[in-house]
């Protein structure tokens, strides 16, 4: 009997194996399908909360993870990218979006795996056109997941005869709270809620698990999932944390809130479809709409809780070189190369400024101003090995022909603004010089009778050169910027 539960558990990781690799081919490949879409779709953020609850949407539809696009929210909103607002309707979306999983799930596919693969693996390894590829291997990921999962069904199928496992799930229903426990450490330690519920999707497949017992199993993995953001937002600024705090007290209330209505719930759930499992994944979507509606109604008083429970620190001071570019969006590349565009705009503004600086202290005597320009000098230095180390990042992933090229521009584009700086430093050392020897410009034929210092001819001609080379710069920087590579 051991032994035949060590296998069980052993077919169990296989089947979880195949299942976890599928969705992130699956994700992975639509990822690279929309390319610069996502970027878009992320950056049409607007104040409106419903906006934001369909932008989640989309984005967990196309990158299959809750998880994924909550960290990534979290990262935005360290960046500054994103509001606390903003980032609230797009946790809520992304509840619904993760759904979407369990409800592909419940179709009726199994005859379907082998060819999905078929196709997936026919057009990844034999099609040229980079899009085309891309959705080979989410087509192979959509087959492998399917696959996985009827290996788990498969395995678990024999625990239909165990009465202590049927008396284990029914507890469940009986107790609610005991379901939503297991659910939640299940998913906090697999960090994966489409895991979890495709897990008891496979369960009410082969009858094994009652209606009651699966919505308390899947609120509680509602609830697990939530650590996921919480982690990423580990030494993060308090935008960042409260969007973390967000979604684990949307979460955490929406299942106090429904826990009194359980019941009835179930009772409403069944009325939608004549199959349990097309009920459990009606039952997660249903859930999630539900409270992302009471949400979406007392979001006012909803975003002053968080804030009070997380109130910001006055003295919170921003010592970070870099204030856009985050590692943890790395894994969707897109919208990496948006946070170091940001970061770079905010590099050539502190170039731009360092320039300004000169002519100012040139033209007004302002040389007070010169030690902002020597003091940005080793920011921007630094500013320079931090964009081009997480550029280097980003040519460690996946990219489009279009992205690879986008990366190698701005690599330029940061070396480009990083020689702006140098050349206001030696502006710098020009205008000292002009100040301590009380220099005047003056015209050039009192320049050729000798009447004035020699040494202001060379000033200027110094003066002029390195402005020509800013100006260099500036084309070049200015290619990028058109997207003229």
């Amino acid at each position: 009997m051991r032994g035949q539960y060590v296998s069980l558990a052993m077919n169990l990781v296989i089947g979880l194996s195949f299942f976890l690799y599928g969705m992130k081919l699956l994700g992975d490949g639509l990822q690279k399908a929309a390319g610069d879409s996502l970027r878009r779709i992320l950056q049409a953020l607007t104040n409106k909360p419903i906006r934001g609850v369909l932008v989640g949407m989309l984005v967990t539809g196309i990158i299959q993870s809750s998880g994924a696009t909550t960290v990534m929210v979290v990262g935005f909103a360290n960046a500054g990218l994103m509001t606390l607002r903003q980032a609230m309707g797009v946790i809520f979306g992304a509840n619904i979006g993760t759904t979407i999983t369990a409800q592909i799930i419940v179709l009726k596919l199994d005859k379907l795996v082998w060819l999905f693969m078929l196709v997936g693996v026919m057009m990844e390894f034999f099609v040229k056109r980079k899009t085309s590829k891309a959705v080979g291997e989410a087509i192979l990921g959509f087959g492998i997941l399917f696959f996985g999962l009827y290996f788990m069904a498969d395995t678990l199928s024999p625990l239909k005869d165990s009465q202590v496992f049927i008396n284990f799930l029914v507890r469940f229903g009986k107790v609610p709270i005991l379901g939503v426990a297991a659910g939640a450490v299940f998913t906090a330690l697999i960090q994966s809620s489409s895991v979890s519920t495709s897990l008891v999707v496979a369960l009410a497949m082969k009858g094994m698990i009652t209606l009651p017992s699966s919505i308390a199993l899947i609120l509680g993995a509602n609830i697990g999932t939530t650590l996921t953001a919480g982690l990423a937002s580990l030494g993060a600024n308090v935008t960042s944390r409260r969007a973390a705090l967000t979604h684990f007290l949307f979460n955490f209330m929406g299942t106090i809130i429904m826990f009194p209505f359980l019941k009835p719930f179930a009772k409403l759930v069944e009325l939608t479809a004549s199959t349990l499992p097309h009920q459990v994944a009606n039952a997660h979507t249903m859930f999630n709409v539900i409270m992302t509606i009471i949400a979406l109604i007392f979001i006012n008083p909803f975003e002053k809780l968080v804030m009070r429970l997380l109130p910001s620190n006055e003295k919170e001071i921003e010592t970070r070189i870099v204030q856009f570019i985050d590692d943890r969006v790395l894994a969707t590349p897109s919208v990496a190369l948006s946070q170091a565009t940001q970061e770079l705009y905010r590099m050539g503004h502190i170039a731009y400024e360092m320039v300004d600086n000169c002519r100012i202290a040139l033209f007004e005597n302002r040389v007070n101003l010169l030690e902002n320009v020597l003091g940005n000098e080793e920011l921007v230095n630094s500013m320079q090995k931090e964009i081009t180390g997480y550029l280097t990042k980003i040519t460690e992933h996946d990219l489009s022909e279009a992205q690879g090229t986008r990366v190698m521009a701005l690599m330029h584009a940061v070396n480009d603004i990083e020689r702006v700086g140098d050349h206001a430093t030696n502006l710098v050392e020009l205008i000292q010089i002009k100040d301590d020897k009380r220099l005047k410009f003056h015209n050039i034929t009192r320049l050729n009778t000798h009447e004035i210092d020699p040494q202001i001819g060379i000033i200027v001609v110094d003066l002029f050169t390195n402005l020509e080379r800013i100006s260099d710069h500036s084309d070049n920087i200015a290619d990028v910027v058109l997207g003229v590579y």
